[in-house]
């Protein structure tokens, strides 16, 4: 192999590393927006239903729609269900996270979605008491575990804007799919990349036979 091949080819092997390096960390990347919030329930100054002594904890993923609930010390119910809320507690606006029931051990495990939500003004989630079937869009007095969390997008107390887990004030929740543009950016790249390296690996074989 001539001094001249070998320099194209090892310009090859340095470009692919380059270029692997730069577009890798791309690929894993799904929705970085997606951070949870998490939400400690406890029976707060809004309860007024259920056992004091019960806690939980909600883990909200706006970007992604997703809600959890865990929680314990809340018993069955029987003709009625719980249901998750979000909150505006300045407002009193009310969005519904999902009905469920407790097991006989007295534990909730749900997984539940989230609507759309335009405005991140809610400060609040509580569980409560609702009847079963029930067609009514705003929760009942029945107040049981709850939890503040820090209004999303309001400023903080020296004007600074907040440290949230949700987008910036003005984002909407990023919907798209971005692990599939970058995987397919990626792929494009390195397919060009492999179709050049052939083709110089072609003209270096004619020169030098």
């Amino acid at each position: 192999m001539t001094a001249s091949r070998r320099f194209w080819m090892l310009l090859i092997v340095v470009a692919t590393a380059t270029l692997l390096a730069i577009l890798g960390p791309f690929a894993g990347t799904a929705r970085s927006n997606g951070v949870p919030t998490l939400v400690d329930l406890t029976y707060i100054d809004l309860s007024n239903s259920g056992p004091q002594d019960a806690t939980g904890v909600a883990e909200l993923i706006f970007a992604e729609g997703i809600v959890r609930i865990e929680a314990t010390g809340l018993p069955m119910l029987s003709g009625e269900l719980y249901q998750g809320w979000l909150v505006n507690s300045e407002a009193g606006d009310a969005i519904s996270a999902g009905r469920f029931n407790a097991s006989a051990d007295e534990t909730i495990s749900f997984q539940g979605v989230l609507p759309p939500i335009a405005d991140f003004g809610f400060d609040l989630f509580i569980l409560t008491h609702e009847p079963e079937p029930d067609d009514a869009p705003q929760p009942t007095e029945r107040r049981s575990i709850g939890g503040y969390f820090t209004l999303i997008g309001a400023p903080g107390a020296d004007g600074s804007s907040p440290e949230s887990a949700l987008n910036q004030p003005g984002e909407l929740p990023a919907t798209g799919d971005f692990t599939l543009t970058s995987d397919l950016i990626r792929i494009a790249v390195l397919g060009t990349l492999m179709a050049t390296s052939l083709l110089v690996a072609m003209r270096l074989s004619r020169r030098t036979a």
